[in-house]
């Protein structure tokens, strides 16, 4: 397929703005190649001399879990600036590319995409039976039951769409989470059981990425395939030196 250019979203707090030199670099060199990039960083650090596809964003370190649970709302300080590209990828921090990705690699005909969980692909604990790690408290917008489709469990370190879709659907998981918050509720895998949520209602909608889009460095033995971005360790990562 085609791709003009692309977003790329990094939240990097306090320890975590440590991780984005390698995190920048892999981007540069490995994913999408040649493909017109944009990287949004969101960040408490300072930071001189960014490249001049780097957007800077303040944001201040919220304490856990509201870091992660309020993303969505983090992310909507730079909507308007989004919305001038085609795509828009969010990538954890703690990621590292290690495969060149070309874009049929990530994007196709489905305006959403997200990445199965390792762990529910190995049907590792709590994910070999049901409701695994799905949200199932009825108090919060991002219970599930039955009826919705739970083949699949997303990790919320790489998500992503096309435009408009994507800004529709962080604006809807930003009022969830707020919904939520006005009530004393906090779902319980915080953003990621938000859009696990979202993406069980729009199944057909979402392109499932093989784990190795999210291969966990800290599990590696219990992975039978190639990585293609690690969710490297947070501690003693071979990637970080």
């Amino acid at each position: 397929m085609k791709l003009d250019n692309l977003a790329v979203v990094f939240i990097g707090t306090d320890k975590y703005l440590k991780f984005l030199p390698t995190w920048y670099q892999t981007c540069e060199e490995k994913l999408v190649p040649n493909v017109p990039k944009q990287y949004f960083v969101f960040t408490d650090g300072q930071l001189e001399g960014t490249p001049e596809n780097v957007s800077l964003y303040k944001q201040e370190h919220l304490p856990w879990p509201f870091i992660t649970l309020l993303r969505f709302s983090t992310i909507l300080k730079a909507k308007e600036e989004l919305s001038k590209f085609d795509w828009v990828l969010f990538l954890d921090a703690d990621m590292v590319i290690v495969d060149t990705i070309v874009p049929s690699d990530l994007f196709g005909t489905k305006p959403l995409i997200g990445v199965h969980h390792p762990c529910h692909y190995l049907k590792m604990n709590p994910h070999g039976e049901y409701p695994g790690a799905f949200e199932t408290d009825e108090n919060s917008t991002a219970a599930v039951d039955e009826e919705h489709d739970l083949s699949v469990y997303f990790q919320g370190c790489l998500w992503g769409g096309r435009m408009p879709e994507v800004i529709d659907m962080i604006e809807e998981l930003d009022r969830r989470t707020q919904d939520d918050l006005k009530r004393d509720v906090i779902a319980k895998w915080h953003d990621e059981s938000q859009m696990n949520k979202f993406f069980s209602e729009r199944r057909l909608d979402v392109k499932v990425l093989h784990p190795a889009f999210a291969f966990p460095e800290d599990f590696a033995s219990h992975c039978q395939f190639e990585p293609k971005i690690v969710h490297v360790s947070k501690d003693n990562s071979k990637y970080h030196q």
